[in-house]
């Protein structure tokens, strides 16, 4: 089956502006559609998917929302040649394969790494007593040298001692929980918010302070249940397309 006719039977099967966007999501992902080019005119997407020029005018609505796509009234739609960074929010969250950017090379650096009291707010999330020794380490994640998203990392002092220098020799935190009898873990909740970034984040992140920002919190916990960690940090919201 040819591209068009493979893409059009599984808009129909599907149906609906919602599958027509995720066709053309993978699309844009894939390199079909070029950073910069313009997409066929909307009559001929419509009938390249099977579907009515309404739905595929929401479809490209929704992408524009996104940040993958630029509308220009007269011209046509075009492909974000500054592409954002896709994080996919899920029960279980990897950096390797939750955060993916076409044409960049993902990293991750700890800036830095302190023993501290936990507050009453890490205490809680935790399930730790107020006072007890915390690992807190400050975590950028850079896309090539451009930094997309901050977060501090907090975790038992006690449980998961030197766990900063055990991630900077493997690069990964899932690789370094394995010496800690952490075999695998899941994300247990994680609440997302947008607001205005503190002058730290800002700069961190190499942004306008009057940008806003996607900002998250979340707990993980291992296969036994026990939280071993809480993340508290934000996503350059013009660099990055949260997908649930």
């Amino acid at each position: 089956m040819d591209e068009k006719k493979r893409q059009g039977a599984g808009v129909t099967s599907g149906g609906g502006w919602a599958n027509v966007a995720a066709e053309l999501r993978n699309a844009i992902d894939e390199g079909r559609h070029a950073p910069g080019s313009r997409l066929p005119s909307e009559r001929t997407l419509s009938e390249q998917y099977g579907v009515s020029r309404v739905t595929m005018r929401r479809a490209i609505a929704e992408l524009e929302g996104e940040g993958l796509l630029r509308v220009a009234r007269g011209s046509g739609a075009y492909v974000r040649a500054d592409m954002p960074v896709r994080f996919k929010l899920g029960d279980k969250v990897r950096f390797g394969k939750d955060l993916t950017a076409r044409d960049a090379n993902l990293t991750r650096k700890v800036l830095s790494t302190r023993e501290i009291p936990a507050n009453a707010d890490i205490a809680k999330r935790l399930n730790l007593q107020q006072g007890e020794a915390v690992l807190e380490m400050c975590v950028v994640a850079y896309a090539d040298a451009l930094p997309v998203s901050v977060v501090t990392r907090s975790c038992s002092a006690e449980r998961f001692a030197d766990l900063a220098e055990k991630f900077a020799a493997t690069g990964s935190f899932t690789t370094a929980l394995r010496d800690y009898g952490v075999t695998d873990y899941w994300r247990r909740s994680t609440d997302i918010t947008a607001r205005m970034p503190t002058e730290a984040e800002a700069r961190l992140l190499q942004q306008s302070r009057l940008t806003p920002v996607l900002a998250y919190a979340g707990e993980d916990i291992d296969a036994n249940g026990t939280i071993i960690s809480c993340q508290i940090g934000c996503f350059a919201s013009e660099r990055v397309v949260v997908t649930v």
